[in-house]
């Protein structure tokens, strides 16, 4: 099997607390952990000064973009919009 890239541990994170079947209230009060807001505070900051390895320019991708998930998640809990069945 080929060799994970190094951010898919967010990934996994995310996808277990998502297979946990968080109640609704749970899902609202999700946040990242220490070791991810950490990372996701670095690597903006290096790749303001050009310093990002593909890698982790691959990493900080998957960052925004499961955050542009979570929000839109919570966005329509907060809303009370009903997922179609």
């Amino acid at each position: 099997m080929a060799n994970k890239p190094p951010g898919t541990w967010l990934v996994d994170d995310v996808a277990d607390f998502l297979a946990s079947s968080p109640s609704r209230e749970e899902l609202l009060a999700y946040r990242p952990s220490r070791r991810a807001q950490e990372r996701f505070k670095a690597l903006p900051d290096r790749s303001k000064h050009g310093s990002l390895s593909d890698e982790e320019e691959w990493e900080l991708n998957q960052f925004e973009h499961i955050e542009i998930l979570l929000q839109a998640v919570k966005a329509r809990l907060r809303s009370g919009r009903s997922v179609p069945s």
